[in-house]
């Protein structure tokens, strides 16, 4: 689960011709290229929530195969994925803002980095399921090798022209080519599958094999209507034995009204880019918060591991007077606390357990927000150990210690 999948392209200012012998097919994609490209110049500023599932197995190979070839060839003569080891699931707001991918946690005010690894510490991630690929495969990059009437296409991406990179944790980016397919609606004209397939990565890799399917529709922003991705399920095969699925799910795509200024990392004075529909909270004085001070707090948004995230917002109640040591009071009974999930994993089999990240970043007085940075008071997670769903609810209550 190490391994992060990037890719980025660039829109190409002229397309290539089309290798197919077949004159129907040559047209069918004539037809389709130009609508995507044309889609893609066309296309506003917006977002999206993304929501991924996240799991990894162990295949049953009896022998470990000794090699990538073999393992890929192993893998196509099992049905089942095997065992689950682990599984999460995530909750971004994605914008696309002049053609590139912009993340952040779902719900934040401003959007903060167009690398998503910077956001999630661990596990499996890829991108560029909205233009990167798109862009790569019909603006003339790839080679378009055949046509298998009367709607599936196949092609082959060189090295020289690929953008697809990947790299693993502490690994510098490299690039791999690939290959793939596309199917059609050939009434229409218009894409509804891309398939992308790289299995071709160097020896010292931990990688074998990532295979990402893209579905797509058509969705009304604004006064238009654009091709989106509406859900891709990304495969990787590991050297290792062991192989990871996410499904990634796109909805509530509308267009996006923030600043033209996008805030990234933490610099205070940067204006944020307002989400859609936020609104800039009241602020009030208070004396400043100085490390080590304890909040006993209790849980008001319930936790359901069901359909809860990392990702999603939560709110905590305090339980009672928070003073310094001045005897200055920082919180009082009743106020509110504002923050997110970061983390929920869950571990089957032996020794089972779920792993639960909070953060609460924001009090909330008489309505009004001050900034305060709270985390648990021993560790950084919560670990439960425990096997089936989890469920919180308001009777789940620990110390937060101010950082």
């Amino acid at each position: 689960m190490k391994d992060r999948i990037g890719i980025c392209a660039a829109l190409c200012a002229a397309c290539a011709a089309v290798a197919i012998a077949d004159p129907d097919g040559a047209e069918l994609f004539r037809q389709v290229q130009a609508k995507i490209l044309d889609a893609i110049r066309r296309a506003p500023r917006y977002t999206c929530v993304q929501t991924v599932e996240r799991a990894q197995y162990l295949p049953l190979y009896g022998a470990l195969p000794p090699n990538c070839a073999a393992m890929i060839a192993a893998r196509k003569q099992i049905m089942s994925p095997g065992v689950l080891v682990w599984r999460d699931r995530l909750r971004l707001d994605v914008a696309v803002l002049e053609g590139e991918e912009t993340f952040s946690w779902a719900g934040a005010k401003r959007f903060e980095t167009t690398r998503v690894d910077e956001l999630v510490a661990s596990g499996a991630l890829g991108n560029g399921e909205f233009t990167a690929f798109l862009t790569s495969v019909f603006a003339g990059e790839a080679d378009v090798v055949s046509f298998s009437g009367p709607s599936l296409f196949t092609f082959e991406m060189p090295i020289a022209r690929s953008h697809f990179t990947y790299h693993s944790r502490g690994g510098a980016a490299r690039t791999v080519a690939y290959h793939g397919s596309f199917r059609v609606d050939p009434e229409g004209a218009e894409l509804k599958r891309l398939t992308i397939v790289a299995d071709q990565f160097p020896s010292d890799e931990s990688t074998c094999r990532i295979e990402d399917a893209m579905d797509y529709h058509i969705v009304k922003i604004g006064n238009g209507e654009f091709l989106l991705p509406w859900v891709a399920t990304m495969d990787i095969l590991y050297s290792n034995g062991s192989e990871s699925v996410n499904e990634t799910r796109y909805s509530q795509c509308r267009e996006y009204t923030g600043e033209s200024t996008i805030h990234y990392g933490d610099d205070a004075e940067a204006p944020p880019a307002t989400m859609p529909g936020s609104a800039a909270p009241r602020h009030f004085s208070q004396p400043s918060t100085p490390p080590g001070l304890l909040f006993h707090i209790a849980l008001t948004s319930p936790i359901h591991s069901d359909t809860a995230a990392a990702g999603d917002l939560v709110d905590g109640l305090v339980l009672e007077d928070v003073r310094d040591a001045a005897r200055d009071v920082i919180a009082r009974a009743n106020d509110v606390v504002h923050g997110r999930i970061l983390r929920i994993e869950q571990f089957p089999g032996p020794g089972a357990r779920w792993m639960l990240g909070i953060r609460f970043d924001t009090l909330e007085h008489d309505g009004a927000e001050t900034p305060v940075s709270l985390k648990l008071a021993e560790g950084d997670v919560f670990t439960f150990r425990q096997a089936g769903k989890l469920d919180l609810d308001q009777t789940f209550r620990t110390d937060w210690e101010t950082r």
